[in-house]
């Protein structure tokens, strides 16, 4: 960086003649100064308060002069000459300045660095897509990232890619593959109790035209369709969502253990398509920021004690439960806390067509302790609905 100083050549030449005559018993028979035009030393000038602001240390130009006389250069009139030695790394008022700072620099004061205000909120697609991640890990899943791209037979709707390099040449139009895939691999390996989940994109055909691409969340967790559900259940609440579910056929669905929702489905995976009992969902994240609500409001803590029930009604077999459970909640108003699933009996002494469908209701107030007889004409009035809504009658 800072070179060979040209200017001592000659005292060089002087110390190797010196040397030669002393030690090798030469004579020094006269001399030659051959050279080019040699650069002349810069003139730089110096402010003595950039100095200061530089190094954030007020210093007496008096010993701004002093440190850069001891370093060989000449100070004059506010201009410094640079000593030829330095001439190739001390060419700017900067290089000046570091040449003081470095004897001063124990003497600058420790101060934070200056931070301007920032302003930046995330988007309510981002807002959404962390709510759904904090509330999927609380449920004790993990996330996964699988490929965009899958085998053709997977998908053989999906968009190819025309020359592909390996097996997985499709867009993928669904995240179950890809989770069921990570399930498959994970249980080879030895490992029990698995439940994924993952936020991506997929790629639905729109024939000649680009496809469309929607964000989803896709779930599969060990345990059959009650155990996805309990996790939908979660996200739903975290996200301040009613859960609203209906029975449909899906050929990679177990019969009877599937369900279609207004962002999307959710069901048990049929045995061919994994082994063992896994339940899955997948749903669309544009459907569930149009229906989540905004920031979650608390209420107090009710510290009454409940008043809980237990009821079982004879009805169609076809009748879904979820149906009679929001029937129930518009019935029993704003008392009614929960109403929660006890067992689907469909053996005798239960008609063919028919089944027994048992439920606990939860009623309490903010107010004061609720007795039977408080809730009473509520548990009447269930039952009047219920049995207008579906012919549901009352067994126990």
């Amino acid at each position: 960086e800072k070179g060979v100083d040209p200017q001592l050549a000659p005292q060089a030449a002087a110390l190797a003649t010196e040397l030669l005559v002393e030690l090798a018993g030469a004579r020094w028979v006269g001399h030659a100064d051959v050279h080019g035009e040699l650069p002349t030393r810069p003139v730089i000038r110096l402010r003595p308060e950039r100095v200061d602001r530089l190094i954030g240390l007020e210093t007496a130009v008096e010993e701004q002069r002093a440190i850069l006389e001891r370093f060989g250069f000449d100070v004059a009139e506010g201009e410094v000459t640079v000593p030829t030695w330095r001439a190739r790394d001390v060419t700017r008022e900067v290089d000046l300045v570091e040449e003081i700072a470095r004897v001063l620099l124990d003497d600058v004061p420790f101060t934070l660095p200056v931070r301007r205000a920032m302003f930046g909120s995330l988007t309510p697609v981002q807002q959404l897509r962390r709510r759904i991640e904090d509330a999927l890990v609380g449920a004790g899943l993990a996330e996964v990232y699988t490929p965009s791209l899958v085998p053709t037979a997977a998908e053989p709707d999906g968009l190819t890619l025309p020359d592909p390099v390996g097996d997985q040449a499709t867009l993928r139009t669904s995240l179950l593959h890809g989770l069921v895939e990570s399930a498959r691999r994970n249980v080879s390996a030895g490992s029990e109790g698995l439940s994924f989940f993952e936020i991506a994109r997929v790629y639905l055909p729109r024939g000649a035209e680009l496809p469309d691409e929607h964000v989803r969340v896709g779930a599969l967790v060990e345990g059959g369709y009650r155990r996805a559900k309990g996790v939908l259940e979660v996200l739903y609440e975290a996200l301040t969502i009613d859960l609203a579910v209906t029975a449909i056929a899906r050929p990679f669905l177990y019969p009877g253990r599937a369900a279609a929702l207004e962002e999307g489905w959710l069901g048990e995976l049929a045995p061919a398509l994994l082994e063992g009992r896994w339940g899955a969902f997948e749903l669309d994240l544009d459907l569930l920021l149009a229906g989540a609500r905004g920031p979650v409001q608390y209420e107090e803590v009710i510290a009454f004690p409940p008043v809980k029930q237990d009821l079982a009604f004879v009805l169609d077999v076809g009748i879904q439960a979820e149906a009679v459970f929001s029937v129930v909640r518009e019935a029993a108003g704003s008392a009614l806390r929960e109403v929660r699933f006890l067992s689907d009996f469909r053996e005798p002494p239960i008609s063919a067509g028919k089944k027994s469908l048992a439920f606990r209701i939860e009623f309490r107030s903010a107010e004061r302790t609720l007795t039977d007889e408080d809730v009473a004409p509520l548990r009447e009035r269930i039952v009047t609905t219920l049995a207008r809504a579906f012919g549901a009658e009352l067994r126990a």
